[in-house]
């Protein structure tokens, strides 16, 4: 739901603390390695976001067919980026090459309502933060690879956004601020800025740093700031874009499409069916399919039981709040997070221009706070439920701009928590997956049926376990799965909007493949060691 900016360093801590209690409170170890491995469907009365609020597209927010379609080739469970990203490539690719795909998207609530609609609004990945943590768990060449994936989505979406004219997604580059307030935090990070620059330099070559005196001067900051870090980083309202392209795709392809929101996928079996062997049970009757598609984050070991206590959720908590004062004047082209000797928090602002139903705008998106809960954050680890907000964190997220911005006041106008998939080695999971982590094995002649120039066999896939940094993850992933469905991952393609150049391998990292050396070597008690 946050940036990249210490999303990943903020979990990181409190695994850590987890680590260090483990010989120390044997109770609340056992109760967190019992909740992640324990997965629950989402919870049917999530707070409300400040981005659902007075829909764009408000026919789309509960829309379903009268009767749930029979069959389909294409199925994909979840309907926030990765979801919208796999439907918009499907579909565009096929209409390019003359193949017609019936493609249904089953959501379990309403539209786009899981960690998509409910996250910071950043566009953001923080080179010199991202390298150093990747490093120490992928070592140096395979953390430069998923940096160069991660820094390539802000290109590609604010390309979308443009050529499809969603305006009102409100996608734009923005200059991004990290200001640090604790003086050991700030000595340490400097060094890693060299390390980026020293590095991987293709990668540090807009990053400024600024000393104590420079950031309050440059940044208006107060005096509790002890210096900043700025560099290019985008924003955009998340969910307005994932709606916008449903809308477009139902109008373009309103044939082969269709979105069947408050279906919730709950079993998964395999039948004596050689062109739809996956029959999907739901809330609303049952389903054939040729392929299925797992794109719900978190919530994805439900139905693959081989990721229980891989990938796992961290509830995050967001706020809105209308602000006064000089960030005002800047019309939405700045982003920042504040960071401390533990912990993070991490602010969009809305531009100030009118757009829709929020007519004032320059609303301050600020979330983070996780180490204010009762727990430090270990408390906030494998929460299946975004139902609720934390008190404590609530009431820090409240407060806090007002101290890092000088002369800021703000109003809470709007809180809410979401579930962020999180996975034991802080890499997504994209790609085929392998009837060793579902349990449910088609036989080889009815692969044979299906191959042939054009054919992809039927079997399920993955786009899911962004470590809350979706923004800057998932669209490529879910674009890199549309394509493996179509078998085009080795066809060098011409640039599209949405859609780098060449074949996928080009621009794909192999890191983020699922596969049974990495679910092999991942635990939660192995990344806690390392970090």
């Amino acid at each position: 739901m946050g940036a990249v900016v210490s999303t990943i360093g903020e979990v990181y801590d409190a695994l850590a603390a987890l680590w260090s209690e483990m010989s120390q409170n044997a109770t609340e170890t056992k109760a967190l390695l019992r909740r992640i491995a324990n997965p629950e469907f989402p919870v049917p009365n999530p707070t409300v976001s400040f981005w659902e609020i007075n829909p764009l597209h408000p026919e789309l927010v509960d829309i379903r067919s009268e009767r749930l379609p029979d069959s389909a080739d294409i199925v994909i469970i979840g309907s926030g980026i990765s979801g919208a990203s796999i439907a918009y490539t499907v579909l565009t690719e096929c209409q390019a090459l003359g193949v017609e795909k019936r493609v249904v998207i089953l959501e379990g609530r309403q539209v786009c309502s899981g960690a998509t609609g409910r996250n910071g609004g950043h566009i953001k990945c923080s080179p010199y933060l991202a390298y150093s943590e990747l490093k120490a768990l992928l070592g140096p060449k395979k953390a430069h690879n998923v940096l160069r994936y991660q820094l390539r989505h802000l290109s590609t979406i604010l390309d979308l956004a443009e050529a499809e004219e969603f305006k009102e997604a409100e996608a734009r580059e923005v200059e991004t601020v990290d200001l640090y307030m604790d003086q050991t935090a700030w000595d340490k990070v400097q060094g890693l800025v060299r390390d980026l620059q020293r590095e991987v330099p293709e990668c540090a070559h807009d990053t400024i740093v600024c000393n104590a005196t420079q950031a309050k001067e440059k940044f208006g900051l107060s005096e509790h700031c002890c210096g900043a870090i700025s560099y290019r980083a985008g924003a955009i309202w998340p969910y307005r874009l994932i709606t916008s392209i449903y809308s477009t795709l139902l109008s373009r392809h309103k044939e082969y499409f269709s979105l069947e929101t408050d279906t919730m996928a709950r079993v998964i079996r395999v039948e004596n069916d050689d062109v739809a062997p996956y029959r999907i049970c739901t809330s609303r009757g049952d389903i054939r399919t040729t392929h299925v598609v797992h794109a719900t984050d978190a919530f994805a070991p439900n139905l693959i039981p081989g990721l229980k206590g891989k990938l796992f959720p961290v509830r995050g908590h967001m706020s809105a709040q209308a602000a006064e004062g000089p960030s005002q004047e800047l019309d939405g082209v700045r982003s920042w997070s504040i960071i401390g000797k533990k912990g993070f928090e991490y602010i969009t602002q809305r531009p100030r221009i009118p757009t829709g139903p929020h007519e004032l705008g320059g609303e301050v998106m600020l979330g983070g706070g996780l180490f204010k809960s009762d727990g430090d954050g270990i408390d906030e680890i494998g929460i299946w439920k975004d139902d609720c907000v934390d008190p404590t964190i609530s009431a820090y997220l409240s407060g806090i701009w007002s101290v890092a911005l000088k002369d800021e006041n703000t109003r809470v106008l709007q809180l809410w928590s979401g579930c962020m998939g999180f996975t034991t080695d802080l890499v997504p999971f994209v790609g085929p997956v392998a009837p060793v982590f579902t349990n449910r094995r088609l036989s080889n002649d009815r692969r044979e049926k299906c191959s042939g120039p054009g054919r992809v066999p039927p079997n399920e896939w993955i786009s899911a376990g962004f470590n809350g940094e979706g923004m800057v993850l998932a669209w490529l992933s879910g674009t890199a799965v549309g394509l493996m469905l179509l078998g085009l991952e080795n066809s060098h393609l011409e640039a599209r909007p949405g859609r780098p150049a060449g074949k996928v391998t080009d621009w794909l990292p192999e890191e983020v493949y699922l596969t049974e050396a990495r679910i092999r070597d991942s635990s939660i008690y192995k990344l806690a060691r390392i970090l």
